[in-house]
Order: structure tokens, then C-alpha cells, then sequence
């Protein structure tokens, strides 16, 4: 008797997830998994990436008592407005994901998700992460939701410049002026220079993200820097990691932080360089472990504006 063969499965080439929270999105049914993944909970690492900035930004300003609440906020708005933006962001490039072998196992990319269904998780979240902040003020509703169109345009900027990353970097950065227009009234006492060194190591971090799919950018037709410079990505991720530190030192002056900001900048701008030691644009698996470091490196320029504090918090 001969038997047919089977059909093989389709594979998702999508790099597989590695962490606790990968593991538990990975045990949910799998009528739910797909919208887990759309909102890139089994992926946190971009969250934090935007959740940090905010935190930072509290690090130099906010008092003890100030803190505390805005910061457990801040964390979930981070959450869900990223797992918004990643959302619209997989409706709107299904069809460059799909030939991208990265995100070709991407829930809309893949078949798995219905892009309506996904587009209504994406507005239901999207609308929740502004007025989480209203456990905080009226005020901070509006300036959380302006942040949102900014997020909303980024899958554009891929189509129609090589530099998307610096619309994502003022976009990864909106906490910043939305605290410091909160608890300061405005981009006062350094702040302007804290988001432009923000801004910086995101442009970094995303470029050398990017760097990941060159390739395979090119053949979709997908804009970035990475497409553009190749491997000279690296003078540029180098270039603006030194931005960053630059703009750090800047904002501990005009801050007025302590002595002890000093050490901790230097180790900030440790890491950043063996991050471009590290991210060679040639190596994908290299470019991956360089990104997954930033938000040690996040963590890292808190606690030096931290440091830099001690002494004036009262």
C-alpha cells in the first residue's frame, strides 16, 4: 500500500523569541498567541527601550515623592502604546515582512492574524495606553495621545526616506517632554539636550536593528540607513553613539548633576562602543546580541543621572 506523502508545515522563519516572556506567550492558546505577538509581548526588549527614556527623564527631575506614580504609569503606557505601534506597524508591512525572512513568521505577515482583527486590537490598545495617564492628569492625557500619530506615520518614513530611524528616535522619546512638561513646565534645565542624546542612541539602536535585514530590505524595497551605507552602518551607529555621549556630558553640566554622573557616563559610553565593536553590519547574529544590550545600556544612563542626583534630591 503506498501512502502519500505529507505536505510539510509551513515553518515560520521568524527568529524564535528567547526569554521567560517568550516562554509564557509560547504556552497561551493558539487561538491567542497571535495577538500576543502582534503586540511583541514574547518581545519586550523594544518595550523597554521605551519605557526607559520616561524613567530617565524622572531620574533628573522628579522629587521622591513625584516619582513613583508617574513611573508605574509611564511603564504601562510604554507597554501598550509599543505593542500599538508594533501592531499598526505589522498591518500596514505585511507585505514586506512576508518577504523578509526575519518577519515572514510574523502573525499578519504570515496568515495567522486577519489584518481587520489585528487593526481593531491595535485602536482598542492604542486608545487605552493616553488615558492610562489620566490616573495622573487631564494635561498628561493630551500630551501622552500627541505622541501617537507620530508612532502612527513611522511605518511610512520606511517608504519614503533612508532615515526612519530618527522619526522613530523622536517617536521612542516622546516620554521625555512629556514629563518634563508634567513636573517642569517644559523642555527647562537640560531637557532639550536630554531627548537629542535620547534620540541619538536610538538612531543607533535602530540602524544597527536594521542592519539585521539588509538584505533582504533591498530585494522588498524597504528604505534605511543600513540599505543605504551598508557596511559602512557602522561609522554611522559610531557617530551617533559619540552624539550621545556628547549630549550626556552637555545635560550633566546644565543639569547641574553631581560628581558621581561622571563615572556612570563613562560606563554608558563603555557599553555603546563595544556595542560598535560588536555590531558588525556583515554579521546578522552579531547585530541581533549588540541591539539586545540597549536596554542594559538604558538602565546603565539612569542610574548615572541617579548617581548624579545624590546630594540634591530633598
Amino acid at each position: 500500500m503506498t501512502v502519500a506523502p505529507k505536505a510539510p508545515a509551513k515553518v515560520s522563519t521568524q527568529a524564535p523569541a528567547q526569554g521567560r516572556t517568550a516562554r509564557l506567550v509560547g504556552r497561551a492558546p493558539a487561538g491567542v498567541r497571535p495577538y500576543l505577538e502582534l503586540l511583541r509581548l514574547d518581545r519586550p526588549v523594544g518595550a523597554w527601550l521605551l519605557v526607559v527614556p520616561g524613567w530617565i527623564a524622572l531620574g533628573a527631575i522628579a522629587g521622591p515623592r513625584d516619582g513613583g506614580l508617574l513611573g508605574l504609569l509611564l511603564l504601562v503606557y510604554g507597554m501598550l502604546s509599543r505593542g500599538a505601534a508594533c501592531g499598526l506597524n505589522d498591518v500596514l508591512d505585511a507585505r514586506f515582512d512576508a518577504q523578509v525572512p526575519r518577519t515572514a513568521g510574523r502573525p499578519v505577515a504570515s496568515g495567522r492574524l486577519a489584518a481587520g482583527w489585528a487593526l481593531v486590537l491595535c485602536v482598542v490598545v492604542g486608545a487605552a495606553a493616553p488615558l492610562v495617564m489620566g490616573f495622573w492628569s487631564v494635561e498628561a492625557v493630551v500630551w501622552a495621545a500627541a505622541g501617537a500619530p507620530l508612532a502612527a506615520v513611522y511605518p511610512y518614513m520606511k517608504r519614503v526616506t533612508h532615515w526612519p530611524h530618527v522619526w522613530l528616535g523622536i517617536t521612542m522619546n516622546w516620554a521625555v517632554p512629556l514629563v518634563y512638561v508634567l513636573l517642569a513646565g517644559g523642555l527647562r534645565d537640560g531637557g532639550w539636550v536630554l531627548y537629542g542624546a535620547l534620540i541619538c542612541w536610538a538612531v543607533g539602536t535602530d540602524v544597527i536593528y536594521a542592519c539585521q535585514d539588509r538584505e533582504a530590505d533591498v530585494r522588498a524595497g524597504v528604505r534605511s540607513a543600513a540599505v543605504l551605507l551598508g557596511r559602512r552602518s557602522r561609522v554611522l551607529v559610531g557617530g551617533v553613539y559619540a552624539g550621545c555621549v556628547v549630549l550626556l556630558a552637555w545635560f550633566g553640566v546644565v543639569a547641574g548633576l553631581g560628581p558621581l554622573y561622571w563615572p556612570g557616563l563613562c560606563v554608558v559610553a563603555e557599553q555603546l562602543g563595544r556595542q560598535v565593536r560588536r555590531a558588525d553590519p556583515a554579521d546578522v547574529g552579531a547585530c541581533g546580541r549588540a541591539f539586545a544590550t540597549n536596554p542594559l545600556c538604558g538602565l546603565l544612563i539612569l542610574v548615572a543621572v541617579l548617581a548624579g542626583r545624590i546630594g540634591t534630591l530633598g
